[in-house]
């Protein structure tokens, strides 16, 4: 095969992850602010080891969301680190393109992470086998 052809290849592959998703999965973040109205204010911070997403200042309902180009390997791993009144809290939001989390019992169907953060801890979307219907599950406690 001609070098050149190999070149231009790798090359399309390489501005694909940068500008979309070409030949990629991609996955669709969301983390979206539930806490009570008149709460103190939530502030979350999320990163992975290529891409600082910034400190945040979410309004109540409001969605924060990235989009992650999943390459070959299934590498890519997203932290947040939320800070609540007196509680703070980090975890990682993406580590796996199947679940979502590689502890979660859940197949993700939708190509995307939905998280809520919510006065009594965080919740992921999961899917309802029975009917197809999505619900947010209780993944984990501000402690």
């Amino acid at each position: 095969m001609d070098l050149s052809l190999i070149y231009i290849f790798f090359l399309v592959l390489s501005i694909s992850s940068v500008e979309s998703c070409i030949l990629q999965n991609e996955m669709q973040i969301h983390i979206i602010n539930r806490l009570p109205p008149n709460s103190p204010q939530l502030k979350l911070h999320c990163a992975s080891k290529g891409n600082d997403l910034g400190e945040r200042l979410p309004a109540i309902d409001e969605d924060i969301n990235w989009s992650v180009c999943e390459g070959f390997f299934f590498n890519e791993v997203y932290f947040c680190k939320f800070w609540w009144g007196t509680k703070e809290k980090g975890l990682q939001v993406y580590n796996d393109p199947f679940y979502c989390v590689e502890d979660s019992d859940d197949y993700n169907h939708v190509d995307n992470c939905k998280w809520e953060v919510r006065k009594d801890g965080f919740y992921l979307q999961q899917t309802n086998h029975t009917d197809g219907s999505y619900y947010m599950y209780h993944y984990l406690d501000w402690s």
